[in-house]
């Protein structure tokens, strides 16, 4: 009952910060386009409805930060047809637009919909971590430390998908771990709300299939690719080459037009900052520790079975690593379902060294 209420009580913490302390980010603009684009908005009524609307949610300065900091800013508020050709990056996040729609529906204006999503799905991953730890015996009383150091307040606070694709795979885990198949359909689905989370459910489908769910992991992945080709398709949304440039080597208000570029350099010149970046972060330290945690025995070290070990430890790196190699940028709010997952990982194989080091 302790347990149950400490659980309780942070995930209220998590949801009060995310409704009451919202981070206006950019990317709400990008959403509440979305959004005003499906009843039919476009041209110079979306722009001024887009931005009239995110105007009534945040102050004065907020506004001027969200639309005069930079030219990128300036240029995507000033001309309709940028902003227009923003709508499919942010359209393809299928699940995510639709409870907006939803939430704004019920009666929130869009703005605000799209944090207040965010932070029901951040309080409810806190709840499901929560689930996860005792599955795996690590101290539920734990779980506020993990909260605080990979990221949910800040998740919570975010005008993204993220907190959504954060509670789905730890529900994914959490289903493989129970060798439920609901892990199956949590897979399936996806690339609704994050196209690039395909890589999650294909390494989740690659698990099931080497621990003997052959049939149901084959048609769990077609059905994530299928999906995945879908949701893409219907947006008009741009390759990663475009989201690439646009992202990491040129900044452009205009991604329908951008020419990507030719030189090798211009790829690799992330990388470098990515290492900068990568050594800074809270998450670093989560994945170094696991890493000298996991080796430095052997096998010694290993108090979960090869099943388990894999959905704790390795799904969850692998997803980072392959990420990063294919999008080299720390952009820290992909990965808090993994951070976490390795946090309580290593929890619970320092206490179940520590029980058998010390048998009672």
């Amino acid at each position: 009952m302790r347990e149950l209420i400490l659980t309780v009580i942070v995930a209220l913490i998590v949801l009060v910060f995310g409704l009451k302390k919202p981070s206006y980010n950019w990317d709400m603009i990008g959403y509440v386009a979305v959004a005003l684009s499906a009843e039919g908005y476009y041209g110079a009524d979306l722009n001024k409805a887009t931005y009239d609307s995110v105007r009534s949610e945040v102050s004065a300065s907020t506004f001027d930060q969200l639309t005069q900091s930079d030219d990128y800013r300036k240029t995507v508020f000033r001309d309709p047809s940028s902003l227009a050709q923003h709508v499919p990056i942010y359209g393809n996040r299928f699940l995510y637009n639709k409870l907006i729609w939803i939430v704004h529906a019920i009666g929130l204006d869009y703005p605000r919909s799209t944090y207040v999503v965010s932070a029901v799905f951040a309080a409810l991953s806190v709840v499901l971590l929560a689930f996860v730890a005792h599955e795996i015996l690590a101290p539920v009383t734990s779980v506020p430390l993990v909260v605080a150091f990979s990221g949910f307040i800040d998740l919570a606070r975010l005008s993204t998908p993220d907190a959504m694709a954060c509670f789905f795979s730890l529900l994914m885990i959490y289903a493989l771990i129970r060798r439920s198949t609901l892990v199956f359909i949590a897979a399936a689905i996806m690339p609704l709300i994050r196209p690039d989370f395909l890589l999650l459910s294909s390494l989740v489908a690659g698990h099931t299939f080497i621990f003997g769910q052959r049939r149901y992991a084959l048609a769990s992945v077609a059905a994530a690719c299928m999906l995945y080709w879908w949701v893409m398709r219907m947006n008009g949304s741009y390759g990663w080459l475009t989201l690439y440039n646009t992202s990491l080597i040129h900044k452009t208000a205009y991604p329908a037009t951008l020419v990507p570029s030719r030189a090798i350099g211009d790829y690799l010149r992330p990388f470098a900052s990515l290492a900068d970046d990568f050594t800074m972060r809270s998450h670093f330290v989560i994945y170094g520790f696991a890493i000298w945690f996991l080796t430095r025995d052997g096998a010694k070290a290993l108090h979960l079975d090869s099943r388990l070990l894999s959905a704790v430890f390795i799904i969850p790196m692998a997803f980072v690593a392959i990420h990063l190699l294919l999008f080299p940028a720390m952009t820290y709010r992909f990965f808090v379902f993994a951070a976490s997952l390795v946090a309580i990982g290593l929890i619970s194989q320092m206490r179940l060294a520590k029980l058998t080091d010390h048998p009672r």
